[in-house]
């Protein structure tokens, strides 16, 4: 698992760089929607289930059991939310 953070030159942890900006390639322009981003991460720590309902973009299980987690306690749905938007 590779928690990037990101610069333009490229990512120190995984050497993660980014090629040819402007041609609009839709893989890449997907990859980087799905990385989590500063908003991401702070709503993972402060409103788990909300941050993985940013992230999936639907009701999903996931959601379920993150709102499960964070009933039963704060820090088990954060640690759920922090991995799970981070994958």
């Amino acid at each position: 698992m590779c928690i990037c953070i990101s610069f333009k030159l490229g990512c120190f942890s995984c050497n993660f760089t980014y090629k040819n900006e402007g041609s609009g390639n839709g893989a890449q322009k997907k990859q980087e929607e799905e990385k989590a981003d500063c908003l991401d991460l702070v709503l993972a720590i402060f409103v788990p289930p909300v941050a993985i309902y940013k992230k999936e973009k639907r009701c999903t299980a996931k959601l379920w059991a993150n709102i499960f987690l964070t009933a039963s306690g704060y820090v088990l749905g954060s640690i759920h939310a922090l991995i799970s938007i981070t994958t």
